[in-house]
């Protein structure tokens, strides 16, 4: 009796590499959507600007934005900063 082994590792590799692929893309383009469905919109700017990357040699997925202001959307000011960690006490301004 002869067994006779055949290797679909380079083909079983691909496939896995197709499927972490097609995940992170549509996982990251979900959370994208998500985050510009609930970006507050003044002037659209900041809603327009969430962008998603996706490094497949690292199999991972960055959803940001380039612009100053949405770090304060995403993590909160003041009293209101993600785990109280803003300023306390209110804003006021004195002329």
């Amino acid at each position: 009796m002869s067994v006779q082994f055949t290797d679909n590792s380079i083909k079983v590799k691909a496939a896995l590499d197709e499927a972490v692929e097609a995940f992170l893309e549509e996982a990251a383009y979900e959370v994208q959507a998500h985050t510009q469905r609930h970006t507050p919109v003044d002037t659209g700017q900041l809603k327009g600007s969430w962008a998603t990357k996706v490094d497949l040699s690292k199999a991972e997925a960055t959803i940001g934005s380039p612009l100053e202001n949405a770090i304060w959307t995403e993590l909160g000011t003041g009293e209101f900063a993600l785990e109280g960690k803003g300023r306390k006490g209110g804003w006021r301004y004195q002329d």
